[in-house]
């Protein structure tokens, strides 16, 4: 499946959840959609500096964290990493927006079939969907978002198991979200949120940070193979 592929089904998928009750609401206002959701992705114009030309500093620590798969089993965020490179992407499966979640997912997609076609990074790398929607984004939903995808790699899909674990988890990753509400309040179903995916090495220290501007799959798997090549050396 290619990535136009997948973020089109995607989106169907995602208009086949009801995001708020039925009742007629304010429209929601631009402005914060042009919060929530980025303005495309980008499309480097330089050649990235190759693996091993440069270095990843550590820039914090993750702990690990209570989780539930899309198979519906408990697990942690250290289980589904096991002491390898991890980019985790948090997203949540009914945003419609083409410019916001189904980009990191896109960009996970590509990155799936790189992993997979190399030995090396297939075996020292892995993918993680993490959702901020555990209301919603049940283990069924999760599963049928990453069966969309076909992925040829482990690529877990999960989300935590509540509410109250959800709060320490975003935090640990630096990652804000907030529902965003109409103006009596109610829940719109949207997510204020930035768009982030986490470079995170094999001692759980997160090493890059990738946003609408910079999240493209030839940067990340140049960074991957630059933490390797840290590692052995």
């Amino acid at each position: 499946m290619t990535r136009a592929a997948a973020v089109a089904a995607l989106l169907v998928l995602a208009r086949s959840v009801p995001a708020a009750d039925s009742t007629a609401k304010p429209a929601v206002r631009p402005e914060d959609l042009a919060y929530v959701y980025g303005v495309g992705t980008f499309a480097p114009e330089y050649a990235p500096p190759p693996p091993g030309t440069y270095r990843l500093p550590p820039i914090d620590d993750v702990a690990d964290h209570p989780l539930v798969g899309s198979d519906g089993r408990p697990t942690t965020l250290y289980r589904l990493t096991r002491d390898r490179i991890a980019v985790v992407a948090f997203v949540y499966t009914t945003c419609t927006e083409a410019t916001g979640c189904p980009v990191s997912l896109g960009v996970l997609h590509q990155l799936d079939g790189v992993l997979a076609d190399d030995p090396v990074l297939h075996e020292r790398a892995v993918l993680v969907t993490l959702s901020f929607d555990p209301g919603r984004d049940t283990p069924e939903r999760l599963a049928t978002v990453r069966a969309l995808h076909r992925p040829r790699t482990q690529w877990p899909f999960a989300t935590a198991p509540d509410e109250a674990s959800l709060t320490p988890l975003l935090a640990d990753f630096g990652q804000p979200v907030a529902r965003l509400r109409f103006p009596d309040g109610s829940w719109t179903g949207l997510y204020r949120h930035v768009l982030k995916v986490f470079l995170v090495d094999a001692k759980h220290r997160v090493r890059n940070v990738y946003s609408t501007g910079f999240l493209h799959p030839q940067l990340i798997v140049n960074d991957i193979r630059t933490l390797l090549l840290d590692a052995s050396g």
